[in-house]
Order: structure tokens, then sequence, then C-alpha cells
């Protein structure tokens, strides 16, 4: 998997711990599930290949906080927030088959995760079946790259973008 750009950072929180365990992994996992079996049943996930890599890429290892509109701006939720209650609805959000805001300034909204449905009817049209390489224009959280990269192998998958924070940020997570 290829990344291009330039610098930029994870916010704190933002990363694995070092050693790379994944605290969430167990519950991730359970949620991931019950993703995919939403997304099944809906029709939005057909094929066997894109089934398997959304049932074993971890979308939360892709979006370690995103924000929630309220009356007064934006609310913060991350992987690495102290309170356990705020934590459990960033798990949650991860695995809700809903677009994430991941980027605010200013209180405008700049740049999101898409919803897992709609990705998963993406890459389903794309008609990939092995073999091709793929160049994604935009590399938002890395998220779908990794589902590219799964299906294809990461050799085959590079992945642009011209904000030099968010390809860093998506190499981070890859």
């Amino acid at each position: 998997m290829t990344t291009g750009g330039a610098d930029g950072a994870v916010p704190p929180g933002g990363a694995d711990p070092p050693g790379g365990a994944d605290p969430f992994a167990v519950e991730g996992a359970a949620a991931r599930g019950a993703l995919v079996r939403a997304m099944e049943e809906a029709g939005a996930l057909t094929d066997p290949a894109w089934r398997a890599a959304f049932a074993e890429v971890p979308r939360h290892s892709f979006v370690p906080y995103f924000y929630v509109g309220t009356g007064r701006g934006y609310e913060r939720l991350w992987r690495g927030d102290p309170h356990p209650v705020r934590r459990a609805r960033w798990l949650a959000g991860c695995y809700a088959d809903a677009p994430l805001a991941t980027r605010v300034r200013d209180g405008e909204l700049l740049t999101s995760s898409s919803q897992p449905s709609l990705m998963a009817m993406m890459l389903d049209a794309l008609e990939v079946g092995g073999g091709e390489s793929v160049l994604e224009i935009g590399a938002g959280t890395g998220y779908n790259a990794a589902l590219l990269c799964h299906r294809l192998g990461e050799e085959r998958v590079t992945t642009v973008d011209l904000d030099p924070d968010i390809t860093e940020a998506a190499r981070c997570h890859l």
C-alpha cells in the first residue's frame, strides 16, 4: 500500500498503543460482525470477498476520533477518552452504518469517513476480481484503501490526497 503526500500528525489518542495491542479488538470484532450482518440484510454487501474485507478490517483503527453535531457545534468522540461512556459511544459510532465527520475546522465539516454500506456498493461496482491495481484519489482515513488491500493485496493499491495531514493520518492508520 502506497500513500502519497507530505507531513502531518495524528491527534492524541489516534494510534494504537506501542506494540500494536488493540484494546478494542474484542468489542470491535463483535460490533464489526453486527455491521456486516446489517449491511448484508440491507442488500448492500453481496460479494463474499468484500464481506470478508468488511468482517476483518477494523474500522475503529482508521477512525480514532470523529465529531458528532450538537446544537452548539461538534462534540469529539475518541478512542482515548477517559470517560467509559463516551469511549463506548465512539466505538459504537465506528460501527454504525453512517458517515463519520473526521475533520472540522472553524465549525465547518472538512472530511468524513463514508457510510460503510455506500462504500460496499461502490467497491462492488468496481468489479475487481483480483490482479488489478487501484489508484484511489482521496485517502480519507485509509479505511477504504485497507478494504482494497484486503481484497487485492497491498502492493496493488495506491491512495493519494492533496492534504498532507490527511495523507499522513491515513499512512499511520494503514
